[in-house]
């Protein structure tokens, strides 16, 4: 897999407000699905939300929480989909937001559906 594009540099109160909502997603599938995803919330305790998101895009295949996302129908709730938030695209490259839609599409989530759906509830 090649290389991601050199790294966008990040608007802090951005990337504070991104690494936020990927936390509040792990304490709402603790909550609501019994799920704590402890290593990808230590990774984003100790990296930020952005940068935990392009090493879980550099890694081969998906990560194991991603897997379990994916069989409890949440994957909503990934870092991949949190990407694509139009609020939160301008932190990563368009090379990091393919592959995180690539990702998401080959495990048959509608993309485009659930960024409508977010986009209406802002």
């Amino acid at each position: 897999m090649p290389e991601p594009a050199a790294s966008v540099p990040a608007d802090p109160r951005l990337a504070a407000r991104f690494t936020e909502d990927l936390l509040d997603g792990c304490r709402v599938l603790a909550k609501d699905y019994g799920y704590r995803p402890a290593q990808f919330e230590r990774m984003v305790r100790e990296h930020g939300g952005v940068e935990a998101a392009r090493l879980l895009l550099r890694g081969a295949g998906t990560a194991g929480g991603f897997t379990v996302l994916w069989e409890k129908n949440q994957l909503g709730r990934s870092s991949e989909a949190v990407m694509l938030r139009e609020e939160y695209a301008e932190l990563f490259t368009p090379d990091e937001l393919l592959l995180a839609r690539r990702r998401l599409e080959e495990h048959g989530f509608d993309v485009d559906a659930h960024l409508r759906r977010v986009a209406g509830t802002q």
